[in-house]
């Protein structure tokens, strides 16, 4: 519905391949997550401009048995023009690299790649369905926010963000996502929990239980799977099943 142009540049051919970043804040989500925002240096204007389409990822350093070593992580913030990127991690297990980028204190300069990846939004954007687990909403957040900016983005198209989870306090930017929802008829949130507590009035049970029966009949349309090997294989069976084309499922796999 919306034209190619819509979307922000990425130019492939980067002339510098690794960028320097300073990690400007690090908050906690829950007891067991950190939300992470990194500026990378050069400033807006200078030759290292951060540029990547929604849902891309980057690779950045860690120190692992005394080498650096690079791991990817997904953006977990839409394109803007600050230079800046963010990231969603959950804790994994003691000095894992997830778990020392989470431990890294404000003022730290870290290595970084330019955003890669395949997992974007497709265009032109039409009605999509996003279902999200764990910190497989970073991504989803990324391209979510990029779609609700502004109407010249999603041009009026229906979307659906699935986000299942064990309990409420895992339900990362559960607010910020009520908020949209408040402020964008055509969004719809429809939060998951497997381990509710009585009290819990959503959904129950996982993503792929709910999002064939609460999405929209009719044409198959675009659809994002981010979380966990067996959830996102179970997404894609079921859409297969329903006769969703291949062209229309996009996945990647989120466990950290």
């Amino acid at each position: 519905m919306s034209s190619p142009s819509a979307f922000p540049a990425t130019d492939k051919r980067h002339p510098a391949p690794i960028l320097d970043a300073t990690l400007i804040t690090s908050v906690p989500l829950t007891s067991f997550a950190q939300h992470l925002t990194f500026q990378v240096e050069g400033g807006v204007k200078g030759n290292d401009r951060l540029e990547f389409l929604p849902g891309q990822s980057v690779r950045i350093e860690v120190a692992l048995n005394g080498r650096p070593t690079p791991f990817a992580y997904s953006i977990a913030s839409p394109p803007n023009e600050d230079n800046r990127f963010e990231l969603c991690l959950k804790g994994v297990s003691k000095g894992s690299p997830a778990d020392n980028l989470r431990e890294l204190k404000e003022g730290t300069r870290v290595r970084v790649t330019h955003p890669q990846g395949h997992f974007v939004l497709q265009q032109p954007v039409g009605d999509t369905i996003f279902l999200a687990a764990g910190t497989g909403i970073a991504p989803i957040r990324s391209m979510v926010h990029w779609l609700m900016k502004s109407s010249d983005c999603h041009q009026g198209a229906r979307v659906w963000l699935f986000f299942g989870a064990r309990n409420h306090e895992s339900l990362f930017f559960d607010r910020e996502f009520l908020e949209l929802a408040r402020q964008n008829p055509n969004f719809h949130y429809i939060p998951t929990l497997s381990r509710s507590h009585s009290e819990w009035t959503g959904a129950r049970g996982h993503v792929q239980e709910h999002f064939l029966r609460l999405a929209p009949s009719g044409e198959p349309i675009h659809a994002y799977a981010c979380g966990p090997p067996a959830m996102v294989t179970d997404v894609r069976k079921l859409l297969s099943e329903q006769g969703w084309p291949d062209a229309l499922v996009h996945f990647d796999h989120h466990e950290f």
